[in-house]
């Protein structure tokens, strides 16, 4: 039998329902596909309790109600498309497919094809591949904000998934990143393993605001990932001629900033947004796989590692473990100090 967590409220309940299986007049672009490991992303959890403007697309088969999930790794089991065989490791290029179930019938077009080379790749290192490691690439590497070996860069949500691939991936292009963390009653383990990682530094929250700590070289490039008051404070650290990214809204969709003629005329800071799926978009389907795949090569060769992760196995899991762990996760995520990442391992 299948599986699915089709979505209840701001819950999630497990359904179970037939295994899919690819009819004979298909139309020729559908690719039955076993997903392997899903992560919950944040972004799952705004889904939930509607706090994101973009839905899941597909329902369960059972309560005919949506399958969260924005991403994870899939196997093709069988296609109609030239595109993809049997075999394949496959990741969403759509968001919405609902990856929080074992099995689905998509679109060729909605996935993204890993190269062989890569295939033992672990599925939970390939889970985070898509929402996290590619991000944390096209942050460093995006032409609106060039960057150069020696630059001072200073990240926001500093223990998230995309913060820790993007300390590793700096250190590699010899960028100087400097985390910020929420504060918590004991920092140190934290900043230690973040340092480890090649953090430049590592700051918390109220260190920034009281501006301790920070480097005398320039701070050029702000990536905030929560906006409202931390918004402002890296805001407030970047160099004259400086710019500010905004990545995510952990703070919430109705968050704030206040700017000032101070930002934008006295120092002439730039603030540009970043959508990942806008980036992918305009660098077309060639690329985008090929640097999936040189992604995928830095798992398998050891260059970069995951975090630490929760994993929670559906196929061990009984009766309403599933259900709770996401209930945990949720919790989890309104704390004042970050959470582990809960990674659903599904077949």
């Amino acid at each position: 039998m299948a599986q699915s967590l089709a979505q209840t409220g701001t819950t999630c309940q497990l359904t179970t329902h037939p295994i899919p299986s690819l009819p004979a007049q298909s139309p020729p672009d559908s690719v039955l596909v076993r997903f392997l490991a899903s992560p919950v992303n944040r972004v799952d959890l705004m889904v939930l309790n509607n706090q994101y403007p973009l839905k899941p697309k597909y329902t369960s088969p059972t309560t005919n109600t949506p399958i969260p999930g924005f991403d994870g790794i899939a196997l093709v089991e069988s296609s109609t498309s030239p595109l993809f065989s049997p075999g394949d490791l496959t990741l969403p290029r759509d968001l919405g497919l609902g990856t929080w179930r074992t099995h689905a019938i998509l679109p060729a077009s909605s996935l993204l094809k890993l190269p062989p080379s890569v295939s033992t790749i672990s599925p939970i290192d390939a889970s985070l591949i898509r929402s996290g490691a590619l991000i944390a690439h096209l942050l460093l590497t995006n032409p609106s904000t060039p960057l150069k070996a020696g630059d001072h860069i200073i990240i926001s949500a500093g223990t998230s998934t995309v913060s820790q691939f993007l300390i590793q991936l700096a250190k590699h292009r010899g960028i100087k990143p400097i985390l910020v963390i929420r504060d918590r009653p004991n920092p140190e383990p934290v900043k230690a393993e973040l340092l480890a990682l090649g953090a430049e530094a590592v700051l918390t929250e109220s260190e920034v605001e009281a501006g301790l700590l920070l480097p005398k070289q320039p701070i050029i490039l702000a990536l905030d990932s929560v906006f409202g008051k931390i918004g402002e404070l890296l805001a407030a650290s970047l160099a004259p001629g400086g710019k500010f990214v905004l990545v995510g809204l952990l703070a919430g969709p109705k968050a704030s900033m206040q700017l000032t003629t101070q930002h934008l005329f006295n120092r002439q800071l730039s603030f540009l947004p970043f959508r990942g799926s806008e980036h992918l978009k305009r660098m077309g389907d060639e690329q985008t796989e090929s640097l999936i795949g040189e992604i995928a090569r830095m798992f398998v060769d050891g260059t970069l590692k995951r975090p630490r992760v929760k994993v929670v196995d559906w196929t061990t899991a009984g009766e309403g473990e599933v259900e709770k762990a996401l209930e945990e996760a949720v919790e989890l995520a309104k704390g004042e100090a970050g959470h582990v990442k809960t990674v659903w391992k599904l077949t």
